[in-house]
């Protein structure tokens, strides 16, 4: 296994190795986190990743105002001056309360800001392509979550052990009615009579950079479709995608051979949600 060496840490525009304790984050996983590549031309898709951060501190009432804003970016700036080579940055918001177990007192709340630097090492099947197994865990429903990249991420974690047991590079989740929600890591995209679809995620998984991006871009639209796995496995074509490895193809499902999209179109795709701006 290759470990990606942490280059640089914040906390609350302080350096620092090691999370205090306690914390809401590490007893409850009670926030948010993004995960964000730094290129020569700085942090890619910035401003998704901050709105969403925004939207998602709104969702679990974090204190968040645009003063926290501020600082969070004065942060980031920081860090970035140090980067001489592509990166991986992790921003994680973290409700800071003091309270009894679950409960906290939402008036005297806090968030803290922790930032951390990685070295980026993209993984060569970016290039060559996925295969992707379905993974018996389920994904986690609630509605109330469904959508935001909370921290309570252990079905992707469990996930994660299929793909490697049965030497894939990705694992699909599906929720409780054996609908589609997402990869461990990714967005799903399948092409179906020309049209290229997504699961939606009003019950389960993550709204990724990616998937916003093609969503809002209106060219080459994106529909949203109750999706089973048997529609992957006849489909036209195959894609996964997240912020780090933009969108890659998928070469196998479920060891079964799959129709590869087409170079051309998967340019076009790539211009259009900005990952060839690097």
């Amino acid at each position: 296994m290759r470990l990606n060496p942490m280059l640089a840490c914040l906390l609350n525009s302080q350096p620092t190795d090691q999370l205090p304790l306690p914390s809401r984050m590490l007893a409850f996983g009670d926030g948010l986190f993004e995960t964000c590549l730094v290129t020569r031309q700085g942090l890619r898709f910035a401003s998704d990743h901050l709105q969403r951060l925004q939207e998602g501190a709104a969702r679990l009432n974090l204190a968040w105002t645009g003063q926290d804003q501020r600082t969070l970016q004065s942060d980031i700036d920081t860090l970035l001056k140090t980067v001489e080579a592509p990166a991986v940055l992790k921003i994680t918001l973290g409700r800071h309360a003091a309270g009894r177990g679950y409960d906290y007192d939402p008036a005297t709340q806090q968030t803290d800001r922790l930032l951390q630097l990685f070295e980026y090492r993209p993984a060569s099947w970016y290039e060559s392509g996925a295969r992707l197994v379905t993974s018996p865990i389920p994904a986690s429903v609630n509605v109330a979550l469904a959508g935001i990249k909370h921290l309570n991420r252990l079905d992707s974690v469990l996930a994660r052990q299929t793909a490697r047991s049965l030497q894939a590079h990705e694992a699909l989740l599906c929720d409780d009615q054996g609908w589609v929600v997402e990869g461990s890591m990714s967005n799903v995209f399948y092409c179906r009579g020309g049209q290229w679809l997504t699961p939606g995620l009003k019950r389960a998984g993550v709204n990724g950079i990616i998937r916003r991006r093609w969503l809002d871009s209106g060219q080459q639209a994106l529909g949203i479709a109750d999706i089973r796995p048997d529609d992957l496995a006849s489909c036209e074509a195959l894609l996964i995608g997240n912020a780090l490895m933009g969108l890659v193809r998928v070469t196998h499902f479920n060891d079964v051979p799959l129709p590869l999209a087409d170079p051309t179109e998967l340019a076009s795709l790539q211009h259009r949600i900005g990952l060839n701006l690097d």
